[in-house]
């Protein structure tokens, strides 16, 4: 990145938010529901990323495998686990609201792209009082196309009505090293994400171990 750009792009999970404990929970009362045993943390952070299905497939798979065919009525029961506590251990990142106020003040857009479903990203972002700082949130119901897919990306361009060489994506994860390469942008790296790749070799154009960086690497 050689220039201050005009839109930042941040995944959620991992990203912006601490939420591992929250899903953490989740997880292991949906395992629990079938008579599985729970995960711990560092089990469940790994997982993360793909989408709630997928974070499911993954965790019954760490225990035994799914009881059944088809992921839709686990994924429902851990949604119906999450969705109405999402917030009560999962909190922003150091330094993220700052870091996000100065960059809007600075002119810079701000979204949100992430993998997570949608509700849930709107009522995580608004009980943390996030929202008010994104112009465009497109969760993982809304995409044509998940991360690592790029046309997450770009739905999120076209609705900002942003090119991509003025942008930036920001993330934890090689879905966001990806997904961001694949749209032809540049991207950086938060070290303390739940990747399941050390991050200096998800290649990343930046890895950056405090969000505040963002600061000088986004708005110059």
């Amino acid at each position: 990145m050689n220039r201050v750009k005009r839109a930042a792009i941040f995944d959620l999970d991992g990203t912006l938010i601490d939420s591992l404990p929250d899903l953490t929970t989740a997880v292991n009362k949906t395992l629990a529901d079938w008579g599985r045993e729970p995960l711990g943390g560092t089990d469940v952070g790994p997982m993360v990323g793909d989408g709630a299905g997928t974070l499911v497939t993954r965790a019954f798979n760490a225990r035994g495998g799914l009881p059944g065919p088809d992921v839709a009525p686990f994924l429902q029961r851990f949604l119906d686990h999450y969705e109405p506590h999402a917030t009560d251990q999962t909190k922003p990142w150091p330094g993220v609201a700052e870091t996000l106020q100065y960059l809007r003040d600075k002119g810079i857009v701000l979204a949100v792209c992430t993998n997570k479903p949608t509700k849930a990203t709107h009522d995580i972002l608004a009980a943390l009082d996030l929202d008010q700082f994104f112009a465009v949130v497109v969760g993982g119901d809304d995409a044509p196309a998940l991360k690592p897919n790029p046309a997450h990306i770009n739905a999120v361009l076209d609705r900002l009505g942003i090119h991509h060489d003025d942008a930036v994506m920001v993330g934890d994860s090689i879905n966001d090293v990806l997904a961001a390469k694949g749209a032809n942008m540049p991207v950086v790296v938060m070290s303390f994400g739940y990747s399941r790749v050390p991050p200096h070799e998800l290649g990343a154009d930046l890895v950056i171990d405090d969000f505040a960086l963002l600061k000088r690497v986004i708005a110059g």
